[in-house]
């Protein structure tokens, strides 16, 4: 198929397609490339139109309705170029005709159309559907309990809506912060896709979740920052001292605060810092910085590119020790603390997978049998099979090379069949 000749190109795709081998392609056989190929494409709507779309071409190319077409008619309808302009007109007047004739009628009408395409939308993609409206309410649900119940603090008399706001904002912050370490449990995502969870769960599409959930801890961190920096605090320096010593006294030691003293207090340094660290990590995380799409000058360069995106990930543990910080010494009392609450079982989770492969790690080193360069900057590696190791066709592994790296582990899938007494991967130089 790489030479260029169009009639040779076409005589091999007819005999693949002609599977009696008679120089005669009939119906049954041209409905079968439709489904071969929306399965190769997959194009899983358009394997129930295949019968409709074999039976326009051969309306179109076997008039006299003998039951098949040959290798001339099909160069017709590909290379119409030696007919005269009217005729092709007509000829393309009656495909057009026979198309519409052909489409289906929930697919004629606008709005039908529109109902329709909705209904297959949600059909395919029920599952993220119902995950992300039941992330959204629970997001909105804890915004609306802290906006509700700050209104009817005495903070409120002070600093009005604006820390309703903030508090709100805080409340998703510390949720999605939780929830954002649960996608990357590779371990315990592995062990739930072979679960009767994985019927109503997507667990596929853990690293798009992780980053919707990172989308908006960077939308509440900014609305709980600017409610505090632009309005809170404002309030607060500005309160009539007689008005405040009543209503927030004991809570600042009936010592008014001024700006400075505000951002150079502990909950004031660490949010500063917990913002430079998300401003740090999220932006090194965008695609534009992870794939290198950023041409960075000298010596800023490095800050663009896979490293950069793995080791800039590796100061969020440092941004957890802050999160968990930064409210405990605004409440007295223990359980108004409520951070470490949402993060306790994730962070388990988290620490326990990291553990896992810090112990893997050790117990599946390997030695390299052999490694070969093909054509594309594609390196192959042969490595020796560890006792015990068992994994299936379509499987990958995580890879780590120590010279290169101390840290980085990158996925690749395998390329040796199961009984193979090694294992090989085939990985393609696209970076760095």
């Amino acid at each position: 198929m790489t030479d260029q000749n169009f009639d040779l190109r076409l005589r091999i795709f007819f005999d693949m397609c002609d599977k009696s081998g008679d120089g005669k392609l009939t119906e049954d056989e041209v409905k079968e490339v439709f489904i071969l190929s929306a399965s190769a494409d997959k194009l899983a709507k358009l394997k129930s139109h295949a019968a409709a779309y074999a039976s326009l071409i051969m309306e179109g190319l076997d008039p006299d309705d003998l039951g098949y077409i040959e290798i001339w008619q099909l160069e017709t309808l590909l290379f119409r170029g030696a007919v005269s302009i009217q005729e092709n007109d007509k000829f393309l007047q009656r495909m057009n005709s026979l198309a519409r004739t052909m489409t289906p009628r929930r697919y004629r009408n606008p709005i039908k159309r529109c109902v329709t395409k909705t209904a297959d939308f949600i059909h395919e993609n029920w599952k993220r559907i119902w995950l992300i409206s039941l992330w959204l309410t629970l997001n909105i649900c804890l915004f609306i309990w802290k906006f509700e119940q700050y209104k009817r603090r005495a903070a409120f008399e002070v600093m009005g809506y604006c820390v309703c706001i903030a508090k709100g904002a805080a409340e998703t912050l510390k949720l999605n912060m939780a929830l954002i370490l649960l996608p990357v449990c590779r371990n315990t995502l592995t062990r739930l896709r072979s679960t009767g969870l994985s019927k109503i769960i997507p667990f596929d599409d853990n690293i798009n979740f992780h980053k919707v959930i990172a989308l908006a801890i960077v939308i509440g961190s900014l609305v709980h920052t600017l409610a505090h920096v632009t309005c809170n605090f404002l309030r607060l320096i500005n309160c009539p001292q007689s008005k405040f010593m009543i209503t927030l006294g004991p809570n600042f030691n009936y010592h008014q605060p001024t700006y400075p003293s505000l951002l150079a207090s502990a909950p004031g340094v660490t949010g500063i810092l917990m913002i430079v660290i998300m401003a740090f990590s999220f932006t090194l995380a965008t695609h534009s910085f992870r794939r290198s799409v950023v041409k960075l000058p000298s010596p800023l360069h490095h800050l663009a590119g896979f490293n950069a995106f793995w080791y800039a990930h590796h100061l969020l543990p440092l941004l957890y020790v802050l999160l968990v910080v930064h409210p405990f010494f605004i409440f007295r009392k223990w359980y108004k603390k409520g951070t470490w609450m949402y993060l306790a079982i994730p962070a388990l989770f988290y620490a326990s997978e990291r553990l896992i492969r810090k112990y893997r790690e050790k117990n599946y080193r390997v030695r390299i049998i052999k490694a070969a360069i093909y054509p594309g900057n594609v390196l192959s590696i042969y490595m020796e099979k560890p006792p015990g190791f068992k994994y299936k066709s379509g499987m990958y592994l995580f890879v780590k090379c120590p010279d290169v790296s101390s840290f980085e582990w990158h996925p690749f899938s395998l390329t040796s069949a199961q009984g193979d007494d090694y294992l090989s991967v085939h990985i393609r130089n696209t970076g760095d």
